[in-house]
């Protein structure tokens, strides 16, 4: 297998989307980085994101997370290839999101949304413009939102193909350990190797806990934020809408894939997901054929297939459990640890990892990947509604 030493920069451990953004910017800075993975690139949280790329719009406050509103025109740049990681391969899957309002809401929540419009960060839509699902509705408002809905797998193989050499994969049972070298950096040993690195990154989502009990860092911790979304195939047209109400959050979020036979998955998050982790899937189902009949009165549901996936978004912790503010990065010795919080917020998260290389002093220095060389490649993860054995 070759030399079982490797010398590098930085490592990165995990290979979801806000990894492999970090590997990215880490590699156009000059620094020779490695990011190895136990899973499939995004298997877990990335995969499962819904891939809208909003400003806090969608929230009835002005926004629940810091640094979001920036976020829309920086994806937008790398999609175009202009700036950041090159995504010109991953076209989105739709250009803006649309928020409906149901009729019987009430003129005061209309005007908090009326004076967001007027800041320009959203649009009211035409009423020859509104898709079916609302079209017939008595009343109701419906808004387009200026963010974009990236397509989650297309972006996970644009940011694979541009950094194949820099990503391996490490078993699933493979014991990890991380010893300090006595100056700046450490020894990371992966079974029979040893990766000399300058500086180590965290950034493996839910598998962030156990990494730092590895490296004796019980101080930082995570917490989680459970959904268990609803998942709806052989819809005649894609939809990309929140359907909010008078909680702080959206009612449903629906967004929309290809089945490749001319129809559509409708992939549904918002409050519906989040109070879904409380009833089992045939329950939750039940409950989201009649939300959705409620908020979406012309939707056409015959002859569709319904599933459930439940899944873990990892944070860092707060007290009290709350929603952090942003991205987070936090040092340790030579090891940082990284959280995105959101998938649209990992360009801020990459931001503040390279500050904390910068306050470091971080140089490129001698690299060689030795007997990593061999160590697979990772695929792809495949996305919820393909891995459906039986739809109800």
């Amino acid at each position: 297998m070759g030399n079982s030493r490797a010398r590098i920069d930085v490592l990165i451990v995990g290979g979801g989307i806000a990894g492999l953004w970090l590997l990215d910017e880490l590699h156009r800075c000059g620094y020779a980085t490695l990011l190895i993975t136990k899973g499939n690139l995004g298997q877990g949280q990335s995969i499962a994101a819904q891939g809208i790329i909003h400003g806090g719009t969608k929230y009835f406050g002005e926004t629940s997370v810091a640094d979001l509103a920036a976020m829309p025109e920086r994806w937008r740049a790398s999609l175009a290839g202009d700036t950041g990681p090159d995504l010109s391969t991953a076209s989105p899957l739709a250009t803006a999101m649309q928020m409906w309002l149901p009729p019987q809401l009430g003129g005061g929540l209309l005007a908090g949304f009326s004076q967001k419009a007027m800041r320009g960060r959203m649009r009211e839509a035409p009423k020859d413009t509104w898709p079916n699902c609302v079209a017939g509705a008595t009343g109701g408002h419906l808004f387009e939102l200026d963010e974009i809905v990236v397509d989650v797998p297309a972006i996970l193989t644009a940011l694979h193909a541009a950094h194949a050499d820099r990503i391996r994969q490490i078993p699933d049972d493979c014991a990890f350990e991380v010893t300090s070298n006595g100056r700046q950096g450490a020894v990371i040993g992966i079974d029979d190797y040893e990766i000399e690195t300058q500086f180590f990154v965290f950034a493996a989502g839910a598998g962030n806990d156990e990494l730092l009990r590895g490296a004796g860092m019980k101080q930082l911790q995570g917490q989680s934020r459970p959904l268990h979304q609803v998942m709806i195939s052989g819809m005649k047209t894609p939809l990309y809408i929140h359907c909010v109400g008078k909680n702080p959050k959206p009612l449903a979020t629906i967004t929309s894939y290809p089945d490749g036979q001319g129809r559509h998955f409708w992939y549904v998050g918002g409050l519906l997901a989040e109070q879904g982790i409380e009833q089992t899937p045939d329950a939750l189902i039940r409950t989201a054929k009649q939300e959705l009949a409620r908020l979406l009165p012309g939707a056409d549901f015959t002859g569709t297939g319904w599933a459930t996936h439940a899944v873990n978004r990892a944070e860092p912790a707060h007290r009290g459990g709350l929603r952090p503010t942003s991205a987070t990065a936090k040092s340790f010795g030579s090891g940082i640890v990284a959280w995105p919080t959101k998938l649209a917020l990992a360009p801020v998260l990459a931001d503040k990892v390279l500050e904390i290389l910068r306050q470091a002093e971080l140089e490129p220095g001698p690299h060689e990947l030795g007997g990593l060389v061999d160590l697979p490649r990772p695929a792809i993860a495949r996305p919820p509604w393909q891995e459906v054995g039986q739809w109800s």
